[in-house]
């Protein structure tokens, strides 16, 4: 999606009155892409391309907030959103083939064994502080440890098997259970063919609640961090050189993007607006499901260890979430202070204390 479409649309559409060409004078938007992009001041503004891990919806509400209110702009940037999906390239790809420059990965498990390939990753935050995976159970057979999974059949997308043998390797049980491979449908739970369901936390339960009338105490959503294998979710990062090249570009981001996070947790309703009328218009997307899903993800985006938004600290990562990678067979993977740089975040938070 062009930067126009993404990034202007929504200041185009607060403008009323004026010519389409006057509307672009003022809010500042490339005329075309891959023309430089100009603040309000005339003064050219520094592109940076971010390549999403899914499709341009609630899941980035901080990032609309920040985008459409103009703080990006305020910090000399201009972003192209380029989004993601199921049938879309992996941010590894699109950033590695040079077609971005920062990459937001939602699986970190994918992205850790990327540097095997010889990439050369610096990771300057996370969106997520706690990882939304989790299995989702019935309440009438809930599933709330690993030992309610013995003997059991599960559902899963495939390739999820390595997250059930994980939590039964690390409540100290051999693997016993039957899989059954199903799509990001929670239906197959609803019909009773398996007691467990791999999902994310801030999507399926929606399901459960809009499309078959159950209450939040007919479903339990047991978090992976509660089974053991605690994780960062959606990992901002970009190649090194790249990253270090542009320090000061990687401050400015951060900031302006803190800066949306935290308005997103005073009204959820703004960031899921922005996705369903401007930046995820073309998608069909549902105001009431995106809210309620901003409503569920805010809360693992400010985390509960008491970090700043963003953080990634490497002792933890060492010492409480790298076990869970292990058990589930994730090898080869770097040592987290070799890829984490909290430098430009620091600088970011610092300058928003000014």
């Amino acid at each position: 999606m062009s930067r126009f479409t993404i990034r202007c649309r929504a200041r185009l559409a607060a403008v009323t009155g004026l010519a389409l060409t006057s509307a672009l004078a003022l809010s500042g938007c490339a005329g075309a892409a891959g023309e430089p992009a100009s603040g309000a001041d005339g003064d050219e503004l520094t592109t940076i391309r971010v390549s999403l891990g899914w499709i341009t919806n609630v899941e980035w509400a901080g990032f609309w907030i920040a985008d459409a209110n103009g703080y990006y702009e305020e910090e000399g940037l201009d972003i192209e959103w380029i989004g993601g999906g199921p049938n879309s390239p992996t941010t590894m790809a699109t950033v590695a083939a040079g077609d971005a420059d920062l990459g937001i990965v939602p699986g970190t498990q994918s992205w850790l064994q990327s540097f095997a390939d010889g990439n050369d990753w610096t990771a300057i935050g996370a969106l997520f502080q706690e990882s939304p995976g989790a299995l989702v159970s019935l309440a009438s057979d809930p599933v709330e440890s690993a030992e309610d999974l013995v003997g059991q059949t599960v559902l899963g997308q495939e390739g999820t098997q390595i997250n059930y043998d994980a939590i039964f390797r690390l409540a100290g049980l051999e693997p016993d259970y039957e899989f059954i491979p199903v799509g990001f449908d929670i239906a197959p739970l609803v019909e009773e063919q398996g007691v467990a369901y791999t999902a994310y936390s801030t999507n399926q339960p929606i399901m459960l609640e809009e499309q078959y009338d159950m209450a939040s105490d007919d479903y339990v959503v047991t978090m992976y961090s509660d089974l053991g294998m605690p994780l960062y979710g959606n990992v901002i990062y970009g190649d090194s050189a790249y990253v270090e090249e542009n320090g000061d570009a990687m401050e400015g981001f951060l900031r302006a993007s803190i800066r949306g996070w935290q308005e997103n947790g005073e009204d959820f309703a703004v960031g899921a607006e922005l996705a369903v009328n401007e930046y995820g218009a073309d998608l069909g997307l549902d105001l009431t499901q995106q809210t309620r899903e901003n409503e569920l993800q805010q809360e693992l985006v400010v985390g509960s260890y008491g970090d700043p938004l963003f953080w990634m600290d490497a002792d933890l990562m060492t010492e409480v979430m790298y076990p869970g990678l292990e058990a589930a067979g994730y090898g080869d993977v770097p040592a987290p202070e070799e890829y984490i740089d909290m430098s430009y975040l620091e600088a970011a938070l610092a300058g928003l204390e000014e």
